[in-house]
């Protein structure tokens, strides 16, 4: 993967369009799997601690969003009518 430099503003500008490629993601669920995938590199990456705090933040804020979207919906609780299906009650 390639990574920006260390610079700030490289950064910056970097995690805006991760940002604006996620607003335009619009229901595409292999796009949202492929991009919570990029930015699960970089959140686990070695370079993450390093980047001023606020940039952490915001990516760590899409990382949730990207989780919580693109998990499947498949219910494991085995009284629930909808087991090992889409479930209606979650």
């Amino acid at each position: 993967m390639h990574e920006p430099e260390r610079d700030p503003l490289t950064w910056q500008k970097f995690v805006s369009d991760l940002e604006r490629e996620f607003s335009s993601l619009q229901g595409d669920w292999m796009r949202s799997v492929e991009l919570r995938d990029r930015i699960g590199e970089i959140v686990t990456g070695s370079d993450f601690p390093d980047l001023p705090p606020d940039l952490q933040g915001r990516l760590d804020l899409l990382h949730v969003e990207l989780v919580a979207l693109t998990r499947e919906n498949v219910c494991t609780n085995e009284r629930c009518p909808y087991y090992k299906k889409s479930c209606k009650m979650r």
